[in-house]
C-alpha cells in the first residue's frame, strides 16, 4: 500500500513540473556586443534587449552563461559583453 501511494505521489509531483524550460537564447549562434556602461547591470542591459512579453530572466541567464559570469559576478564599465539573439 504504501509503495502505491509513494508511485502515486512521485507521479503527480512528475505531472505538474515542467519537463523543459526552453530558453531561445541559449539555442542562438548569434550574437550582439555592448560595452558595460557605469552603473549597467546584466539586468539593466538585457531590459534593454527584450520586448515586454518575454520573460527577461532567460535573456539574463543567458548573458551570464555566454560571458562565463557567476549569479554574483560584477561587471565594470568597458567591459564587453556578448548578448545573444534571440533564435526564432
Amino acid at each position: 500500500m504504501k509503495l502505491i501511494l509513494g508511485i502515486a505521489l512521485v507521479l503527480s509531483l512528475w505531472s505538474i513540473t515542467p519537463l523543459v524550460s526552453s530558453n531561445n537564447y541559449l539555442e542562438s549562434n548569434i550574437y550582439s556586443t555592448v560595452n558595460v556602461s557605469e552603473g549597467d547591470s546584466v539586468w539593466t542591459i538585457a531590459a534593454r534587449h527584450v520586448s515586454d512579453k518575454e520573460d527577461i530572466r532567460n535573456l539574463v541567464m543567458a548573458i551570464r552563461e555566454v560571458n562565463k559570469l557567476s549569479n554574483n559576478a560584477q561587471i565594470y564599465p568597458g567591459q564587453e559583453l556578448k548578448i545573444p539573439v534571440k533564435k526564432l
